[in-house]
């Protein structure tokens, strides 16, 4: 599943949509405590029966599922196999796709597998919408052709925490008086901290073997999830490719490195994810890759010379995803007291320079300078 079929299938979650065909959704509300886990409510839906408002309360939740970068929050498992059997839990899910969720008993039971093995605190609302998305064929001129295309159907499953409503002062019209307000009621927020879409959209088709993970941002994957529900395995997280790059690059230059080297480093993995024929999320930097990228970045001979003996100690010789190894979207440079936000392919305009005697950050200015809104003539 590349980042141009998650965008395609991103696009169908809207009202009134021919393409899209959302049959029934369910949903669980459950409150969890050290003491135990209950299920309030179960409820099964007919989505063509819903108002215009509530049904966009719930394709919401549905598209913020899918949010984020591949490769970073959103990572495409595969189902291992032992011994060529099926795996349990591939299965499970696959049965819940089958079943169209005509079949409560098996939605309870994955709810509770949920609850049991995700370790989810306090509240939590829990969304699984079947949907038959109607694929249109592309000939080879790029026109969509709606009348022979393939059937995808999916289901994708949200866990959205809830939480209180704000307590405060509000004006009550009937008494004309400013009270102050206590309120019990929990607000379900379309932000999931976690999701699950299966099967995965691979060559615009169904592709069973492998299951996407949605977390809501890189910090907060969930691994019992991944792990215990889902029974997928990561050799490395996006966090720990992250964190363990820049430890690698720490240990091998220690107070050799300087801005120019490191900005180069990070134009230079930036262009191979831009330039790459492949699907960014899944360009992968072998460990000998990354010694080639670190020459080429100007590193001095010296830091080279550590730098199988660090990248062993740091990263046990493991691959990375290019994604994991810089920001796609801006470059943050930090001194005391100031940080400065640069978009990639920005980051050229700043460079470190010797003033008076002193190192300084050097910001090159165009036709005009912005500061809080106000734009200014250098």
């Amino acid at each position: 599943m590349n980042k141009k079929e998650l965008n395609e299938l991103k696009r169908q979650i809207k009202w009134d949509n021919d393409l899209l065909y959302i049959p029934r959704i369910a949903s669980a509300y459950a409150s969890i405590s050290s003491e135990e886990k209950k299920v309030l409510s179960y409820e099964i839906k007919d989505f063509s029966l819903m108002s215009e408002e509530e049904g966009t309360l719930y394709l919401n939740i549905m598209k913020k599922s899918l949010a984020g970068h591949l490769g970073k929050n959103l990572l495409q498992l595969k189902f291992p196999r032992e011994n060529g059997q099926p795996n349990p839990a591939q299965e499970q899910l696959y049965a819940l796709v089958g079943s169209k969720l005509e079949d409560e008993q098996m939605f309870r039971s994955y709810v509770d597998e949920l609850l049991e093995k995700g370790h989810y605190t306090n509240h939590v609302f829990i969304l699984a919408a079947y949907c038959e998305y109607s694929v249109p064929l592309k000939s080879k001129n790029l026109e969509a052709s709606y009348e022979d295309g393939y059937k995808y159907d999916f289901i994708l499953i949200s866990v959205v925490p809830a939480v209180q409503t704000n307590i405060g002062l509000y004006y009550n019209r009937d008494t004309n008086e400013v009270e102050r307000k206590v309120n019990s009621e929990m607000e379900i927020r379309p932000n999931p901290d976690d999701a699950i879409l299966y099967p995965c959209f691979s060559e615009r088709a169904a592709d069973v073997n492998h299951v996407l993970y949605h977390a809501k941002n890189v910090k907060s994957l969930n691994p019992f999830l991944i792990e215990d529900v889902l029974d997928c395995t990561m050799s490395m997280s996006p966090l720990d490719e992250e964190s363990g790059f820049s430890q690698m690059l720490i240990g091998m230059f220690e107070d050799r490195i300087n801005a120019e080297v490191l900005t180069s480093i990070h134009e230079n993995i930036y262009d191979s994810i831009a330039e790459s024929e492949e699907d960014p999320s899944e360009l992968t930097y072998s460990k000998s890759d990354v010694k080639k990228l670190l020459e080429f970045s100007g590193a001095d001979e010296v830091s080279m010379s550590h730098f199988d003996e660090v990248y062993s100690k740091v990263l046990a010789d493991q691959p990375l995803k290019a994604v994991n190894m810089t920001n796609l979207d801006k470059m943050a440079i930090k001194v005391p007291d100031v940080t400065i936000q640069v978009k990639n392919g920005g980051d050229t305009k700043v460079k470190m320079e010797m003033i008076n005697g002193r190192k300084c950050l050097v910001i090159e200015m165009d036709d005009s300078i912005e500061i809080n809104g106000i734009e200014m003539k250098p």
